[in-house]
């Protein structure tokens, strides 16, 4: 109960939007001049934008992590393990609140934006898969505890490689799943929600492993954009050559 109350708190005031505000605008839609805009940037520009918004979307993850009972328990580099591996994972799980399945549109730079308005960044595949899971996270009508313990759930995972501490966060994940069954119950969520929210961790991964794939491609051609123009926090999260480790300041 402590646990789950620590993490729909520390959720709540690490939110980037009020869900309550975003389903207010979810009208406020592009205009088809507006999507030209962006289909007619360059693609390297398109691809600076987007690792902006991923990046100030991933600083709240961060401040998520470190007011989770425990986490700054945990040794430096399993905080940093963790927070590489699944920051990413977590900011998909918030995006459903930022999802409008009836247009199929995702908040985005000001307004709700659909799967073309991101035409220009030349990976059309991984967009479709990131508004499918959007859609179908966004079925689920997840409450913002159930989002919260999920995405607890989602970063304690103890299966990352290069832990150290593999049994500390076991306990922990477990801990969280519990809270997490708990509130479900306690939602009369119907039987299986649980197994259905722990099979996403799977298209999840799948989901990063594709991102990292495309910025991969992209930075194979445009090295120079990356290493000057992209946010420092994004490079050391996703183009693993990147250092000095990264410090996560209490």
């Amino acid at each position: 109960e402590h646990l789950a109350q620590n993490i729909s708190k520390s959720h709540m005031e690490t939110c980037q939007y009020l869900r309550e505000e975003l389903q207010q605008i979810t009208w406020q839609t592009f205009l088809q001049e507006e999507i030209e805009n962006y289909q007619n940037k360059q693609r390297e520009v398109m691809w600076q934008l987007c690792a902006v918004k991923i990046t100030e979307a991933i600083q709240y993850v961060v401040e998520f992590a470190k007011r989770i009972d425990g986490f700054m328990e945990l040794c430096q580099n399993d905080q940093i393990v963790l927070l590489k591996a699944g920051s990413l994972e977590v900011v998909f799980i918030r995006m459903c609140r930022a999802f409008d399945s009836q247009n199929n549109t995702v908040y985005f730079d000001g307004k709700y934006a659909s799967p073309e308005v991101f035409k220009s960044l030349g990976c059309e595949d991984f967009i479709s898969f990131v508004f499918e899971f959007g859609k179908s996270l966004c079925s689920m009508h997840l409450t913002e505890d159930e989002i919260a313990l999920f995405s607890a759930f989602v970063l304690m995972s103890a299966d990352r490689s290069w832990l150290q501490e593999k049994v500390k966060i076991e306990k922990l994940q477990q801990k969280i799943q519990l809270a997490l069954q708990h509130v479900l119950q306690k939602n009369h969520r119907e039987d299986g929600i649980l197994t259905k929210l722990i099979c996403k961790v799977s298209t999840l991964r799948a989901l990063c492993g594709r991102h990292t794939e495309k910025l991969m491609a992209f930075k194979a051609i445009y090295p120079d954009i990356v290493r000057l123009h992209f946010p420092p926090l994004y490079k050391e999260l996703f183009t693993s050559e990147f250092e000095p480790a990264m410090q996560i300041d209490g």
